[in-house]
Formats: structure tokens, sequence, C-alpha cells
């Protein structure tokens, strides 16, 4: 499937009435079975017209685009390889494409073990097999990315983009990157990449080349012609000189502008052809001395070899991964058209959370271990709280403590979560491994029974240890307020998480926290606060769950609390004592679990939609 883009001009707003054009109507074709690499100096507009053709861009573009001979411009068989190689770190590679194999391809169109050789070949042919066991995270800079490709062929695409693939690696590991890329399109894929400065021999590897500059195309044609290319306008490539950095070194103006006539001169279709190494007369690129090989040299495509002049130079290696595009047999053939229900991605999506939450013991483990912990220290703080009539107050402030503790733990792993996660989403649900309503359901469906799991184990402790009323009623009542504390907080996680990044996150979830709590009707009562200040409590969820929590353990006719015998006096004996001073309306319970409810599903629903914003703007 070719990639025909005709006339593509693309604008950006740099301020209240100013526009920027990236692009200014640039055209060109990118052939099946060929590797085309897109250049040019930073800030031409390279990184811009992939994410166009990828769809990834779609604000202030115009112009046409079609992929293959039917001029389709649907954009399922594409799949985009972003320069980031953002990978679950506590999966093994083996498991990682098993998971990507369940979710783009469905057990009709392979089962089990087919999906296994499938996966083997593929890992195979991409050199990942001695690493198979090894985890994500621990992976080199070039298994990673050689991963990322692996991920992305499981479906067979026939066109594959990607953003920089050799960013980070050293000259050996991008040369053998690009090897690779070369034997995909061998089979018949269109492979396009963006490239900021090869190597001369990396640079001999593309079949065609698309040069840009101040968002024109300079240059569309054979990396091979690229040296008669220059100097049919007039620029000579100097001996022995990277035909790659001249050109860059042209389109940055180092030797004068020459943007308008490469510009014009790109637009002659004959540079794409066979190498025109005697178009202008003398053999060689840079001024080579006639005597040595010509530079750069020609490509023979019945022998997958590089041709010079009395000898051979081997470029790639091609391994059959699944066959051609073209020619793949029964199932292989359709399997990008058979993919898994959204239901049943749902489900894989949940067991690779699941996974994820058990290995990953900072907050699983760990915060098991700190919640049990930081649960009996504040049982010891606060000690017979909870019957002991002189310490009322003291036990009202220990239900400030949990909600607090509660509270923080959950919205801060939420907040440092999500902006990693953000990134490994973006590239799936991008490459249509599944919707973004599925992840963000499998996501809550995963996390609140852990989250539910590690308040009911504090709230379990800490009722205990304080002398709580011994009454089943109350201490689920108590539990489910706890509960419900903790699963808003983990919501307003996700919110902040999906809507700034980590250190503003964190910074204003504290602020807000630090407002809530001062709000909550306990630092200062509702009656002495305005009218204003009193309206503004009621967006508090910590007033709820305050009010709750003291409701719980004063309310519905409670026994006197016990007056220790070296007391002469104890205030607060009778229970509604406590309770007519703070300004709590009794029966008030199940109002105050009702709008914590109600802040829970609200708080969802912002955070799904400030997740499909901040997938939407990139």
């Amino acid at each position: 499937m070719d990639v025909t883009f005709d006339n593509i001009t693309y604008t950006v707003s740099t301020g209240k009435r100013e526009k920027k054009t990236v692009l200014n109507g640039v055209s060109g074709r990118f052939q099946s079975g060929e590797l085309t690499a897109i250049m040019g100096p930073s800030g031409a507009g390279k990184s811009s017209l992939l994410n166009i053709l990828t769809g990834y861009t779609t604000h202030g573009v115009k112009g046409t685009l079609a992929f293959g001979s039917s001029g389709s411009t649907n954009r399922k068989l594409c799949s985009y390889i972003l320069q980031e190689d953002y990978l679950q770190p506590l999966f093994t590679v083996h498991e990682i494409m098993l998971m990507a194999c369940d979710l783009k391809v469905s057990s009709d169109s392979l089962n089990r073990s087919e999906k296994l050789r499938l996966v083997d070949k593929i890992l195979d042919t991409l050199h990942l097999s001695y690493c198979k066991q090894t985890r994500c995270g621990s992976l080199s800079g070039g298994q990673r990315k050689r991963l990322s490709i692996a991920l992305e062929l499981i479906d067979n695409p026939p066109i594959l983009f990607l953003d920089e693939p050799t960013t980070g690696l050293d000259s050996s590991s991008s040369l053998y990157t690009i090897k690779l890329l070369q034997g995909l399109a061998r089979e018949g894929r269109t492979i396009v990449c963006t490239i900021h400065q090869p190597s001369a021999t990396v640079y001999e590897m593309f079949d065609h080349v698309y040069v840009l500059a101040e968002g024109h195309c300079v240059y569309q044609g054979s990396a091979l012609n690229t040296v008669p290319y220059l100097r049919s306008v007039g620029l000579h490539c100097p001996a022995y000189h990277n035909a790659a950095d001249y050109l860059l070194e042209v389109t940055n103006k180092e030797y004068g502008n020459f943007t308008k006539a490469l510009a014009k001169a790109a637009t002659d279709p004959s540079w794409r052809l066979a190498p025109l190494v005697d178009r202008l007369g003398g053999g060689g690129g840079g001024g080579v001395p006639a005597a040595l090989p010509p530079c750069p040299p020609a490509y023979d495509s019945n022998h997958n070899d590089a041709i010079y002049q009395g000898h051979r130079k081997e470029v790639a290696v091609v391994v059959p991964l699944v066959g051609p595009v073209d020619q793949l047999p029964g199932k292989m053939a359709d399997q990008s058209q058979r993919r898994p229900s959204e239901f049943a991605k749902l489900l894989i999506l949940m067991k690779r959370s699941n996974i994820q939450l058990y290995r990953d013991w900072t907050v699983t483990h760990l915060k098991l271990f700190v919640h049990i912990v930081c649960a009996i220290v504040i049982g010891l703080l606060f000690g017979d709280s909870g019957i002991n009539a002189t310490k009322s107050i003291s036990n009202v402030a220990s239900f400030m403590v949990h909600i607090l503790y509660l509270w923080y733990t959950t919205v801060m792993p939420g907040v440092l979560k999500y902006p990693y996660e953000m990134n490994i989403l973006k590239k799936e649900s991008f490459n249509r491994w599944y919707k973004i309503r599925t992840y963000f359901v499998a996501s809550m469906l995963t996390s609140l029974p852990v989250q539910i799991f590690f308040a009911i184990v504090y709230a379990t402790i800490v009722y205990a240890m304080t002398y709580q009323p011994c009454e089943l009623e109350r201490y689920l009542m108590f539990t489910a307020v706890l509960v419900l504390n903790t699963i808003v907080a983990d919501g307003f996680g996700l919110f902040l998480g999906t809507f700034l990044n980590e250190i503003n996150g964190t910074f204003i979830g504290a602020i807000m926290t630090c407002f809530m709590f001062v709000f909550c009707g306990f630092l200062i009562m509702f009656s002495h606060m305005s009218d204003a200040m009193r309206g503004i409590s009621y967006l508090s969820s910590h007033r709820y769950s305050f009010e709750a929590l003291v409701l719980t353990a004063y309310d519905d006719s409670r026994s006197d609390l016990v007056c220790p015998k070296d007391e002469m006096y104890c205030h607060y004996v009778k229970a509604n004592t406590i309770m007519r001073e703070l300004g709590v309306v009794s029966g008030n319970y199940l109002f105050n679990v009702v709008t914590l409810v109600v802040h829970f599903v609200a708080i969802k629903v912002v955070g799904f939609w400030t997740l499909k914003r901040k997938l939407k703007m990139g």
C-alpha cells in the first residue's frame, strides 16, 4: 500500500491572532517495498509531516492523503512507533508480546499455539529470542526499539511509521535497526521514518529520501542520487564528505539560501529512479576521484546487495517474518480485520493490570505494610479515645487523621503513576490496541478492589485499637466511610495525574487537600464560618467523611462514655454533647455517604474526560 499525499499545508497558532505555516503545500509518494526517510534540520516540519500522515495531527491541516491504489483514507492499516519506547517495565519480553497478540488478534483467527509460534517467529526475526524472559525495564536501548517494532508487527501492518528510530542508539545499534527496517520493507511493506543526521552507511540504505526545509520539500528521490541532485543546482559535495551531512548543511543555509531552487528541482520525479551517477557526467559523489568506487553505491534489487565497481557489500539479511503482506495465507491475511471484542480486551487488560499490581511491590506489598504499621502507631497514639469521655476531642481528631492518611496515600501514587501510563496508553490506543474507555474501565476495576482492601485493613486495626464501640453495625459504618474516602481519593488522583504533570499535580493536590481539610468543620466549626465560607465547605469531600465518622461514633443513642475514676468531671460523657458542639446533625449519616458516592462518580467522569482530552492534545 503506497502512501500518497498532495498539497499538504499545516498551520499552527503562535498567538492570539498570529499563525505559523509549518508545511507549505508539500506533496509526495512513499511506495511499498521501500524504506523511506524523512529528513531535514530542526524545525523543518518532518515530525509534523509524519504526525499528519499517521493521523496523530489533524487540526490545522489541509490537503489530500490516500493509502493504496484505491485512494483510501483509512489509517487502520498503519502503525506508528513513537520516538520514545514506552513499555510496561514489569513484564518480560515474551509476556508483553503475548498480551499484545491477545489484544490484536482474536482467538478465532489464531489459537493459542499459533499465537505462540507467531510471537516466537517475530522475536527470532528481530533477534530478541535470547532476551524473551528479560523484563522490559532491563532492556538496552536497541532491544527496546526492536521490541517496539515487534509489538506493532504482530498484526502485520502494511504501512509502518517510525519517529526517529535511531535516537539514543549507538552507531552499531542504529545500523542494525535500519537493516531490520530495510528487511521489513523488502517483504512488501511501506516503511517511513524520520531521521535527523544519519551516518553515511545508514543513509545509503534508504531507498527513498524526502527532505524538508522551512516547510518545503527540497529533495525527494533515491539516497544514491543525492550528490548528483545537489550538483544539478550548483552545489558540489566535497570529497569524502557524507552526503547526508552536506545535504543538511545546505538546508541549514550554511552555503547560502538555496531553498527555492531546491524546492523547484525536487519536483522532477526522475531522481527517485535508479541511481543517476552518470546524469551529469563523472562517476561518484562528493568529488570522489574517478579511480575510486562510485559513492554512493548503486543498488541491485535482484540480489539485495550494494553493488560497487568490482565488488559487493551486503547491506541486509532479510528473514521472512510472516510472509509478504500481499501473500499471506489464510488466517494470517485476515488477522488485521479479525480483532477481539472490546469485552475480551477488557478481560486481557484487567489481567495485565492485576499482574502489574502484584509485581509492583511499592503500590501493593509496601503500601499494605505501611498501612498496617501506621494503623498500629495511630492506634497506640490515640489509645482508648473511643470510649474515654476525657479524650472525645482527641477521638474526633483521630477521624481527621484517618481521612488525611488514606487520602494522601491514595492520591499521590495516582498523581505520579498516570503521567507515565499516559505515554503507554497514548501509543497503544492510537495504534488501535483497545479503546480508551476499555482501558479506563479495566484500570478502575482492578485498582478499586485493592484500594478497598487496604482501607478495610487500616480501618479494622484503628477501630479496634482506639476502642470504638464494639458494635458490628458501627464498625461497618466506620469502614464504609473510610473506603469511600479512599476511592474518592483514587478518582482525585486520576484527575490530577491526567490533567497536570507530576510536579504540578503534587503541588495542586497538596494545596487542595489542605483546603478541604480546613473546610471539614473541625478546625473551625460551621457555626463560626460566614455564609460564603459555609457554602464552599459543601465542595469538600472531607466534610462528608468527617461528619459521617462522627455520626458513626456518637449518633443513634449511643450509650454513655466512660469517665475515669480519677476524674472529677467529664464534659463529654453524653455522646450527643460532642455532636452538638461540632454542629453535626443527627441522622445525617446516609446523606453523607450518598454525597461521597456522588463525589466518586463525578470525579471519575471528570477523570475520564481529562484522560481523553490529554490523549487528544498529545
